[in-house]
């Protein structure tokens, strides 16, 4: 048995490199887009479903200092052609409107981090994530006020990612190829990403990917048959699985932060909607525990691992990792000190990465492993204001929802965990991993079309 897990293939070390745009991928953006536009001006549901499909896969193509993705695409295209078909630009639901005026509240925090930055061009890259990020919100909280059965489509094009993405981790942890990894006992194991670029990305997709498979029976109308719930059974099986190999590729991020906080989240359901957290308990079971198993067999059979290589796996700073990204220890203080030297209004945003030199930190490049401190360093006290007021009205407006929207209870969820998580990691950086989180911001603030 060991000799045949030995032939699986090493990890390999991710590299990055600049796809130029081409006539060929320039017509099929442009062609997803006026499908998006076509659907949006239809009033079609399958726009919902579409926008959160779309999240985890890009297609990166490089045109100057940015990139057009499928995503982007896709959300230009709804935008679009909801505004064509007749939707207002301001939020009809309240709860909308008051993450749609905190939001602005952060792009502004962000524009006035331009005074002292360095690097002007990397604000406006920042800038315009962050309005890429309220489309997504205005799209769908659009979709869900204005097009009946949104939030059902929104739903499945969750799962469907969700599904893709998780096999194709539980993949790599079997076969080999994940583009990560991390040094235990002279031996680098795999760190599944599935089509992310990295663990943690893929660990904060599922942590808002996760809450909306919890909830999924929920949208269909369930009810109590001699004590069990009575679900469609194709449904429940498409749950299931999504379920199962999602739960599995979480545990297989190796994402301490991330498994810690997707526990937390379902122990929060738990107490607020135990019965949808008991529907989902088996196949989460199943799941982590395949997930347990693989990492398992990886640490003691492939890299003969002892107690103390496991508990490796506790601490926020593993030493050895792969990468040459730095650890929390090196980036913390550096973030504290870039705020030292603009505390109002930051360094600039995106500019923390490019200023690691100028603190000591050299062959570094990288964010700052937080978003708070990300936030005090590139925005300053301005920005983080501005983070704090997002976070409060945010968990306020979709907790409020929480008891009459199923997708709110899920929005809550998401973002309180990925809120959590982001106290050690900064995943609002990566859209692959904050756009699912904006999508349910949106619809889970926003009144349900009759």
């Amino acid at each position: 048995m060991t000799a045949a897990l030995a032939l699986l293939p090493p990890v390999i070390q991710q590299s990055t490199q600049r796809v130029p745009l081409d006539p060929f991928s320039a017509l099929g953006f442009i062609a997803v887009v006026c499908v998006s536009a076509y659907l949006g001006v239809r009033k079609s549901p399958w726009t919902a479903a579409v926008l959160a499909f779309a999240v985890p896969f890009a297609i990166y193509r490089d045109v100057g200092h940015t990139t057009l993705t499928l995503e982007k695409s896709i959300a230009f295209g709804s935008a679009v052609g909801l505004w064509l078909g007749g939707a207002p630009l301001w939020p009809q639901s309240a709860g909308a409107r008051r993450l749609v005026l905190v939001v602005i509240g952060v792009m502004a925090a962000i524009a006035l981090s331009a005074l002292h930055a360095v690097y002007p061009v990397n604000v406006a890259r920042e800038f315009f994530k962050q309005v890429e990020y309220l489309v997504l919100l205005w799209c769908a909280a659009t979709c869900i006020e204005r097009i009946p059965h949104s939030a059902r489509y929104f739903t499945g094009g969750v799962a469907v990612g969700a599904a893709i993405v998780s096999t194709f981790a539980v993949m790599q942890a079997l076969f080999g190829g994940a583009p990560s990894g991390m040094w235990v006992n002279g031996h680098v194991l795999p760190r599944a990403t599935g089509t992310l670029e990295g663990p943690n990305q893929l660990a904060g997709f599922l942590e808002a990917a996760l809450p909306v498979l919890w909830i999924w029976p929920m949208l269909y109308g369930w009810h109590k048959v001699d004590g069990r719930h009575d679900v469609d059974r194709h449904t429940a099986a498409a749950q299931g699985y999504v379920t199962v190999v999602s739960s599995a590729a979480m545990i297989l991020t190796q994402s301490r932060a991330g498994i810690a906080v997707a526990a937390l989240a379902y122990a929060l359901l738990w107490r607020l909607r135990r019965v949808a957290a008991q529907a989902s308990a088996v196949p989460m079971s199943i799941g982590a525990a395949v997930g347990i198993l693989i990492t398992t067999v990886w640490f003691v059979f492939i890299a003969h691992a002892g107690w103390s290589d496991i508990g490796q796996l506790f601490r926020f700073d593993v030493p050895g990792e792969p990468g040459g990204v730095g650890t929390r220890a090196q980036l913390w203080p550096a973030a504290v000190a870039l705020f030292a030297k603009h505390p109002v209004v930051g360094v600039g945003a995106g500019n923390f990465e490019l200023l690691l030199p100028t603190v000591g930190l050299t062959g570094i490049q990288t964010n700052a492993a937080s978003l708070p401190l990300q936030t005090l360093a590139e925005q300053g006290l301005v920005g983080f204001i501005a983070l704090v007021a997002f976070a409060i009205v945010a968990l306020r407006e979709t907790f409020r929802r929480a008891q009459m929207s199923p997708l709110a209870l899920a929005a809550f969820l998401a973002v309180a965990g990925l809120l959590a998580h982001q106290l050690v990691d900064d995943l609002f950086f990566f859209p692959k991993a904050a756009a699912l989180c904006w999508l349910l911001l949106g619809a889970g603030t926003a009144r349900e079309a009759s």
